[in-house]
């Protein structure tokens, strides 16, 4: 049905839908796969040739699936994510497993009631039947352990190897197990089991059997039990950070009061993010503290170098402006192109204050000012207004390959824009501010204190 409806959809009405793979017995988002699990994977038209998202296509393949009867986890997802991983991925923690099933429940019901959230699901469910075996007094006596015995059993079941041999030029393992030929409890109580002394015996001589339901996985961090809670959001609506905040003060608090025992904590990409974001913001912290000193030692000043370096949150203010007049989020790559366009825009900022030095005539700095805004405004244009022009196919670039990098390119051109407007006709007035409260006699003098020849006056 999906294919039908979106095939016109693509360059020269090709099918969208090349080929269809199912799998059994194979599912990635379970830990315990067999005959109860499954994977459809779909080949779709390559992205250049068809003119839907896959997003737009799973959310299409959701809707024409419908409720689907017995089935207790389903998830719709591209094969290829992000590094981020999961939109969704909430951890719990727990050593009460009831407590920790029913937490992992609540916290999944109240995620899908959400409009923001296409699918959630969690990892931790009981009610899977099993034989437990425990070993009894006939079998303690008859030098059994539980390792021994479950080694016998793991051995038949999964396989032992009993032989190797060379194949050319690669080495052969003969690996030996039971057909899955155990129909009923009665058979396996009949399994042989070896004793200590060589003799064997069946299993339901040495051991009880029982059946019981239980957890088919349970995965253990410190010693308690882990709940996973992933899934996927709808992007136009949320992002995964602010999820995230709405599920630590809204959902949580309710979860703590219900489940006491259960702790929760926040992972997947919101996690990934938080420490993208701390490693970029630790660079920046260094990037520009080096910058300051270069300039301070430059400039032969300890406060001039801060307004040079006001044109950086000048830059931000364009990098937001331009996320939001293009309707973009501000994410990873925004802030990594703003990392980077922070070394960019001082540039111009040293280049105006050395034309301002040196149209310094006297104590006149207001008029070495407009001289140097003379001397930098066209340059200053040039370059920007170039470099956003040649910016401009990469943003405006429809291919999914480049969708990655427009954040980034957004951040960077539109930051340049909000310099060269800082420059031109904010950084004048703030520094003309700054000497008005700071001798520009004692700072001209330092430079020839330290020998430093002062460019010669220009005639007018």
């Amino acid at each position: 049905i999906v294919d039908e409806e979106l095939t016109p959809l693509t360059a020269d009405g090709a099918p969208l839908v090349e080929r269809v793979l199912v799998q059994y017995a194979v599912n990635a988002n379970v830990n315990d796969n067999g005959s109860h699990t499954a994977t459809i994977t779909v080949d779709l038209l390559e992205s250049a040739l068809r003119n839907v998202s896959a997003n737009e296509i799973l959310v299409a393949w959701r809707a024409a699936s419908g409720a689907l009867p017995d089935v207790t986890q389903i998830s719709f997802a591209q094969s290829e994510s992000g590094p981020g991983g999961s939109d969704v991925d909430i951890e719990l923690l727990g050593l009460d497993l009831p407590e920790l099933e029913g937490a992992a429940e609540r916290l999944t019901t109240e995620l899908l009631a959400r409009e923001d959230v296409t699918e959630a699901y969690q990892d931790f469910y009981g009610g899977r039947q099993e034989v437990q075996v425990a070993l009894n007094t006939f079998g303690y006596s008859s030098g059994l352990t539980p390792q021994s015995i479950s080694g016998q059993l793991r051995s038949a079941f999964q396989g032992a190897e009993t032989d190797g041999f060379q194949h050319g030029s690669s080495d052969r393992t003969v690996r030996v197990q039971l057909a899955d030929t155990v129909a009923s409890l009665t058979e396996l109580e009949r399994f042989p089991i070896i004793l200590g002394n060589g003799s064997q015996t069946s299993l339901a001589t040495v051991a009880d059997l029982t059946i019981a339901a239980s957890y088919p996985t349970i995965t253990r961090k410190n010693g308690r039990a882990v709940a996973r809670v992933q899934g996927q959001i709808d992007g136009a609506l949320t992002t995964s950070t602010a999820l995230s905040s709405v599920v630590l003060d809204e959902i949580v608090p309710e979860l703590a009061a219900e489940f006491p025992g259960v702790e929760i904590k926040i992972g997947g990409a919101t996690e990934e993010q938080r420490k993208s974001q701390s490693s970029v913001f630790t660079s920046l912290g260094m990037g520009l503290m080096g910058v300051y000193m270069v300039l301070a030692f430059q400039f032969r000043s300890y406060s001039l170098p801060v307004i040079v370096m006001v044109s950086i949150p000048f830059a931000l203010i364009g990098t937001i402006l331009g996320h939001w007049g293009l309707g973009l989020a501000m994410s990873m790559p925004s802030l990594i192109g703003f990392a980077s366009l922070a070394g960019i825009v001082v540039n111009n900022a040293i280049l105006f204050l050395t034309f301002f030095q040196s149209h310094l005539r006297g104590d006149d700095y207001v008029a070495a000012s407009l001289d140097a805004v003379r001397d930098r405004f066209r340059p200053i244009l040039l370059s920007s207004a170039t470099t956003f022009v040649g910016l401009l196919p990469i943003i405006f670039a429809t291919s999914p390959q480049v969708q990655t990098l427009v954040p980034l390119v957004v951040s960077v051109a539109f930051g340049l824009l909000a310099s060269m407007v800082l420059v031109v006709l904010v950084l004048p007035s703030i520094l003309s501010i700054y000497f008005d409260w700071f001798s520009v006699r004692k700072w001209i003098d330092r430079f020839e204190t330290a020998g430093d020849t002062k460019p010669a006056p220009q005639a007018n």
